[in-house]
């Protein structure tokens, strides 16, 4: 399947230009202000500092509308973090992470530009407190042709609980994240119990031609070795 997402592989002041343009254009960011989560991944030289860095924010975080989050590893890069963050106001939520104010906060940590996929809760994550947290996260961003035909396949598939054959780890605690436009954004995230056997299923024949079917034209998949979550 062809692959849309080539942000990553620009050099780093365009990079930075499409970061903080390209995601507010459209005519669909007066649509956003409602319940949302935001995913940052972000490269760190201090992993250990940008938790903390982070979690310094916590009070900000919670006057711009978010109430939760969860922590990653990136399953290949130890210096590459995922962010998950729940908020109240999807556009007030995904400016104040774009904000001056917010990156400069993560300076310390050495991060680099972030980036941000975010959509409106269609389903919701379950946050809890966790200080320690097993397993890992897959995180699915589909560019789709139609979303309501996409979500309907999504459900009837399995009874929407997706016990592919070859999957070979758990999956557990879907939740579904919605971003208008043309092509629509459809974001899955799942729990995996062995998220180092996520890849090869993903990207499986199998999954290719599924994708296909339910009007898939672009995807792009996070891997992140669980940390923490909790509330603020």
């Amino acid at each position: 399947m062809k692959n849309n997402f080539s942000m990553l592989k620009l050099p780093g002041l365009i990079f930075f230009f499409v970061f903080l343009f390209i995601p507010s254009c459209g005519n669909y960011s007066s649509r956003l202000n409602a319940p949302g989560t935001v995913f940052i991944r972000q490269s760190t030289k201090y992993p250990a500092a940008f938790r903390q860095a982070f979690l310094d924010e916590c009070q900000h975080l919670k006057e711009n509308g978010f109430s939760a989050y969860s922590l990653h590893r990136d399953l290949k890069d130890p210096h590459t973090v995922i962010l998950t963050l729940k908020c109240s106001d999807l556009k007030k939520g995904v400016e104040f992470v774009r904000s001056p104010e917010f990156l400069s906060a993560l300076d310390k940590a050495g991060t680099q530009i972030p980036m941000v996929w975010y959509g409106l809760d269609t389903t919701e994550r379950q946050y809890t407190d966790q200080p320690k947290m097993k397993g890992g996260i897959v995180i699915a961003r589909n560019e789709v042709r139609d979303y309501k035909f996409w979500l309907d396949c999504f459900y009837k598939e399995d009874g929407g609980k997706h016990n592919h054959p070859g999957r070979q780890y758990k999956n557990s605690h879907y939740s579904i994240h919605h971003l208008p436009g043309n092509p629509e954004v459809a974001i899955v995230v799942h729990e995996a119990s062995d998220v180092t056997k996520a890849p090869f299923f993903m990207g499986s024949d199998a999954m290719k031609g599924e994708m296909e079917a339910t009007g898939v034209i672009g995807l792009e998949i996070w891997y992140g070795i669980n940390l923490e979550e909790g509330l603020f």
